[in-house]
Order: structure tokens, then C-alpha cells, then sequence
């Protein structure tokens, strides 16, 4: 009979045990070490250093600190994540950028950042329209639209800097975050040793917390225990938010080694203003 063959193929067939999936997931070549990525390291300490010291000066230029990282962030988030249609995608997350950078530059008492939800919305709406609009038969629709939002988020949060001089402390407390986010970028070179990768992200914390503490004993605010605390997690995320890509072949690129820099900068942005607000009265 002709389904003999298919059939006695079906029988010979059975489904893998966990043992084997195991070995089989085991078998698979990892991604290989990560690598020291100097233009990442040099990007996150400028970006950190731009917003830093626009922080002491006009609320207006930490709006275009923010809106020029969040800019370069556009530019080569498509090439960091490797995404179909990187010139619209790239045009969307700089339309975000601008739009919550507005939002947040424009609300001049409180709430600050009433506005910058509905820019969210309308970035999104862009973000579904160059969807409908692309004409390379969509493909990996899911993880493009996935993406372009992660990347609208990351340039909303970033624009949480932007009202923070006109609170109290706001100046100090955004030059201590970013002076831990800087030093985070230090630990960045254990990613390249067996050993001490492990402890990278200790590291990255441990040197945002004292740089912080540093800055506020300083500059006199905030008090040194606030600014340690801002520090540590401000260091954390930013460090994580650059692991997480740093293993991705795209890394090679210096397109894509800025992307991670500016993004590892605008990701605290709410953690850096929550804490603010809530630790400096």
C-alpha cells in the first residue's frame, strides 16, 4: 500500500522525554561570551554626563539632552534587534521621543507628567499604522510591533527626567543617578571574564551607590543614605537593561552599541523620579 512508508514512519516516531529535551536544549550552541563593548560603556557615561549637567541649568535643555538620546536610541533600535522595516520603526520611536519629550517640557506645574500618557497613545497609534503601511508582507509582525513598543516605552520613560529640576532637590538628585549610571557602565568589562561576570551586576550597584553617595556628600543633597539608595537601583537597571542585549550578535555594530548606551539612561528615568520625589523633602 503507499501509506505503508508514512505509516511505519508515524510508528517509529515517540515523543522526547525531559531527558532528552534537556540534552537536546544543551546541544544547542550557546551565545558566546560577552565581549567588552567600549562604545557602549562611552555612551551610556556621555549620555549619563549630558543630562547630568543640563540638570543645573534650564529645564528646556535637559528636554533636549533627553530628546538627543532618546534620538540616537531610535537610530539604532532596529539594528540592535535586528527588525524588519528599521527606517519606519526608527522614524515611530523618534516620534514617540519627541512627542513625550513635548509633553513633559510643556506641563510647567503639577502634575508633570499628565500629558505624557496621551503622547504614549499617539506614539502607539503611529507604532500600529506603520504596520498597516509596511509593504514587505509584514514579516515577524509580532516581535516588530513587540519591539517598537519596547522602545516607545524606554523613550517615555526617559522623558520622566525632564520635570525633575523643578522639584525639590530634582538637580542633585538627577546628577547622583546619573553619576551611578556612569560608574554602572564600569562593571561592564566583567562581562568579558568567566569569573567575574557572576558578580557584574554587584558591581554595577555597589559603584552607583557610592558614586552617588559621593555626588550628594558633595553637592549637600540629597542625604547621603537617599542618594546610596537612588544609586544602587539606578546602577541595576541600567546595567540590566544593557545585559540583557549585550549578548545579541547585533552588539558588533556601533549602531547598535550606542542604542544600548542611550537606552541603559532613558530606562531609570522613573525609578530616578519616583525616588525623587517620594526620599528628597
Amino acid at each position: 500500500m503507499p501509506d505503508v512508508p508514512e505509516t511505519r514512519h508515524a510508528a517509529e516516531q515517540h515523543p522526547l522525554t525531559r531527558a532528552e529535551r534537556r540534552a537536546q536544549r544543551a546541544a544547542v550552541p550557546r551565545p558566546p561570551a560577552t565581549s567588552l563593548r567600549p562604545l557602549a560603556i562611552l555612551a551610556t557615561m556621555s549620555f549619563a554626563g549630558l543630562v547630568a549637567l543640563t540638570g543645573f541649568t534650564y529645564p528646556v535643555l535637559v528636554a533636549l539632552a533627553v530628546a538627543l538620546t532618546g534620538g540616537v536610541m531610535a537610530w539604532g533600535w532596529p539594528t540592535l534587534l535586528a527588525l524588519p522595516s528599521p527606517r519606519g520603526t526608527t522614524t515611530v520611536v523618534a516620534i514617540g521621543a519627541l512627542t513625550t519629550v513635548a509633553a513633559a517640557t510643556l506641563m510647567r506645574t503639577e502634575p508633570f507628567l499628565e500629558w505624557i500618557p496621551a503622547a504614549l497613545a499617539i506614539s502607539l497609534l503611529a507604532a500600529f499604522l506603520h504596520q498597516l503601511l509596511r509593504r514587505d508582507g509584514r514579516p515577524r509582525l509580532t516581535e516588530s510591533v513587540a519591539a517598537t513598543a519596547a522602545g516607545l516605552a524606554i523613550v517615555a520613560i526617559g522623558a520622566t527626567y525632564i520635570p525633575l529640576p523643578r522639584t525639590l532637590g530634582g538637580s542633585q538628585t538627577m546628577a547622583a543617578a546619573m553619576a551611578a549610571i556612569a560608574l554602572s557602565a564600569l562593571a561592564d568589562a566583567a562581562l568579558g571574564h568567566r569569573r567575574l561576570r557572576p558578580w557584574a551586576l554587584p558591581i554595577a550597584m555597589v559603584l552607583g551607590g557610592v558614586g552617588a553617595m559621593l555626588v550628594a556628600l558633595l553637592d549637600g543633597r540629597p542625604m547621603p543614605a537617599p542618594a546610596a539608595l537612588i544609586g544602587l537601583l539606578a546602577a541595576g537597571i541600567a546595567h540590566a537593561a544593557r545585559r540583557v542585549v549585550a549578548v545579541l550578535p547585533t552588539m558588533a555594530s556601533a549602531r547598535s552599541q550606542l542604542a544600548s548606551g542611550a537606552a541603559s539612561v532613558l530606562v531609570c528615568g522613573v525609578v530616578v523620579y519616583a525616588l525623587g520625589r517620594i526620599l528628597i523633602a
